[in-house]
């Protein structure tokens, strides 16, 4: 009897500490599986997000804080060089997304005419590699690479004839954006390549046959078949790279430092000025907020417009 009521005790896995540490993992194996991504989650996101807003809330200009929700908050938009920022982020995120999407379609659709497979990933492989580079490395190579005295750029424009002195690309506000729109599309046209290339290989091979048994031209099948199945990698590729590109700080930061006169200031670079240069963290925060908010705005609408055209598609 006494042995029964002993066995009882004695859980599947066994006794001593092994056999009960194995019993409690198998009670609690959502906790287990669960509660360290959670741990995660709170420490990386959950608590950097809530302390971001409680510190757009206070008043750090000057000595010592106090609690002003209203204060930062109406800073922004009565400050004219927060709306210079925004308008230069709007120009830099659009610009590279039309670049790098575009671009990495004319990509795509050439890397896809390849039929050796093993050609296809060589070449893969090498576009990946400048998506690889650090984007601080990226902005200091185009700094070089446009610099009014020694850069390349320079260099070849004047043996090309195609300048007659050296240009000052970096320090002119009407080159300076275009400057680092090229080299942020360039860091992003390998992910919008490979998306899009993957798209072009899901098509039915049967879609072409039969615009082709029609006798459609190379454009008619690029617009009513390409084009068409291609919307879904479109859609994701303009999210991610317009995301990525609208809170971009280290190519913009490294190249121009958002000179010349603000003319290359993005909201990211704005925000390291009054964070880190006049330490007034407050109301570096309240624009972080403001950044953060228009982003999840722009991606849940854009998420939704996607649902939404999936659905017709389907139909």
């Amino acid at each position: 009897m006494a042995t029964e009521e002993y066995g009882s005790d004695v859980g599947p896995h066994g006794g001593g500490v092994s056999g009960r540490i194995s019993d409690w993992v198998n009670d609690h194996i959502r906790t287990v599986l669960l509660g360290p991504s959670l741990i995660a989650l709170f420490i990386v996101f959950i608590y950097p997000a809530v302390m971001l807003l409680w510190l757009s809330l206070l008043n750090t200009r000057g000595f010592g804080e106090t609690f002003e929700p209203a204060y930062n908050y109406g800073r922004i938009f009565t400050d004219p060089t927060f709306w210079n920022a925004v308008e230069n982020t709007l120009v830099y995120s659009f610009g590279s997304l039309f670049v790098s999407v575009g671009a990495g379609l004319v990509i795509a659709l050439a890397l896809n005419k390849l039929t050796a497979d093993r050609l296809r990933n060589t070449y893969t492989t090498l576009i990946l590699l400048s998506w690889a580079v650090p984007l601080s490395i990226v902005g200091v190579t185009w700094r070089w690479m446009f610099n009014g005295q020694l850069g390349v750029v320079n260099r070849v424009l004047l043996d090309l004839g195609l300048l007659s002195s050296t240009f000052s690309w970096l320090t002119t506000s009407s080159t300076a954006m275009g400057v680092i729109i090229l080299a942020d599309s360039w860091s992003r046209i390998p992910f919008a390549a490979i998306v899009l290339l993957a798209g072009l290989q899901s098509i039915p091979q049967e879609m072409y046959d039969a615009a082709k048994v029609d006798g459609a031209t190379s454009f008619q099948t690029f617009r009513n078949v390409t084009l068409p199945y291609l919307r879904p990698s479109f859609f994701v590729a303009g999210l991610i790279t317009w995301m990525f590109a609208f809170r971009a700080f280290a190519i913009p930061f490294s190249t121009t430092g958002g000179g010349p006169g603000g003319a290359t200031e993005t909201l990211a670079i704005y925000i390291h000025r009054f964070g880190i240069q006049l330490l007034d963290y407050g109301f570096a925060s309240a624009v972080a907020v403001f950044l953060v908010a228009v982003t999840l705005v722009v991606a849940a609408g854009y998420v939704y417009f996607i649902l939404e055209r999936m659905e017709e598609i389907e139909v």
